[in-house]
């Protein structure tokens, strides 16, 4: 047996195993620790009603997305189901839940301890490249580039720390700009990109059914705050049944092979695929900033009106989506008809129209759900090969 304290590494190739990968039970189980991150981002949602609550919903939404495609991509390229690399793993689970802990922080001046324990993640995922790139030789070029480019960007979260806002954040916005950048050019510009057999289709499908989750909670919650008013009780299942349609919007044409066929086409495919991959982020994005939306529009209904800021979270959060959900199934290798993308994004323009209106909660939300299951229906069309 070796002695070594860290087992050589592996690529999941295609063939290795079976053809299709399928989500393991350490990926499921690290998945569940964004479901308090994502319940984090929505309560400083609902909890910081204003338009800088709004903005900061959004700013920190992209940096905990990125944590998850970045440790999330790196089990899909590498074997990290035994050993010191599954305590690894664990070590970040425990890191995001304190990550998780000082997101509202962020929004009463101390953005310093969400700072400190996202650059202390960040160094784990280095020393994960790192690790790559000594056991494997065959993706060296692969795993230095991502080494290089999260170093300089680490760099820039450290130096955050020490430094006030709002020159903080924009230190963020560097770094993030820097991270996200990386994966399309290196990828594009690599002489040889590494076969491996992927199933983050798969994890970006469950990560859809982590953020849905948090609509149905947003709808049980919003409704037993409530004296069970008819009112209150119609815009509940109006909100369940709009959870239902985005949830049947995007995986009526969900597609697995996505990101093989692109790590098997060219460099087009690899350009279209990360579109695809981080278009994801607006639809995300967009539905839990509708669950909170939803549970606005069921407590207005027992208070106060339906206000400019409750119609700009739900009314932004399904248009978000839309043109997220639009944009990933496009780059994908099934075709979506000129006539589907020319619906949704009219659909989305629809819905912002709808912001400066003065609408009950009921006005906006019973005909903002019948489009979108009327668009379901409508779009309920054999899939054909682009």
């Amino acid at each position: 047996m070796s002695h070594r304290p860290f087992r050589p590494l592996r690529l999941h190739r295609a063939g290795d195993r079976e053809q299709s990968r399928h989500a393991t039970w350490l990926e499921l189980f690290f998945d569940l620790v964004f479901v308090f991150a994502i319940a984090e981002l929505a309560h400083v949602l609902h909890s910081n009603l204003s338009w800088w609550g709004i903005a900061s919903f959004a700013g920190l939404f992209i940096p905990v997305w990125w944590l998850w495609i970045d440790f999330s991509y790196y089990a899909d390229q590498f074997d990290v189901e035994d050993g010191f690399y599954r305590l690894t793993m664990f070590g970040i689970m425990l890191g995001m839940v304190v990550m998780a802990l000082t997101i509202e922080d962020v929004l009463h001046g101390h953005s310093e301890r969400f700072a400190i324990i996202y650059t202390a993640l960040r160094l784990v995922i280095i020393w994960l490249y790192i690790q790559a790139w000594r056991f494997l030789p065959e993706a060296r070029e692969l795993t230095a580039r991502y080494t290089i480019s999260f170093s300089i960007a680490f760099l820039f979260w450290l130096t955050s720390i020490a430094v006030p806002e709002p020159a903080r954040f924009l230190l963020w916005a560097i770094a993030l700009a820097i991270e996200i950048s990386n994966g399309p050019i290196t990828y594009v510009t690599i002489r040889s990109v590494p076969t491996q057999n992927s199933h983050m289709d798969e994890r970006f499908g469950l990560f859809v059914i982590i953020v849905l989750g948090e609509a149905i909670v947003s709808v049980g919650t919003g409704v037993s705050q409530t004296d069970w008013q008819w009112a209150a009780i119609l815009t509940g299942v109006s909100g369940f049944l709009m959870a239902v349609s985005l949830w049947w919007m995007y995986f009526e044409r969900a597609d697995e092979t996505t990101i093989n066929q692109a790590l098997r086409g060219g460099r087009l495919a690899l350009f279209r695929a990360y579109i695809y991959g981080y278009s994801h982020v607006l639809a995300f994005m967009g539905i839990v900033a509708t669950s909170v939306g939803i549970q606005f529009a069921i407590e207005a209904n027992s208070e106060h009106g339906f206000i400019a800021e409750q119609r700009t979270v739900l009314c932004g959060g399904i248009a978000l989506f839309l043109i997220g959900v639009t944009l990933l199934q496009w780059a994908s290798p099934c075709s979506l008809p000129r006539r589907v993308i020319l619906a949704r994004i009219g659909l989305a323009l629809l819905t912002v129209g709808v912001l400066p209106l003065a609408l009950s909660p009921l006005a906006i939300v019973i005909p903002l759900t019948s489009l979108l299951i009327a668009l379901n229906a409508w779009d309920g069309v054999p899939i054909t090969k682009a």
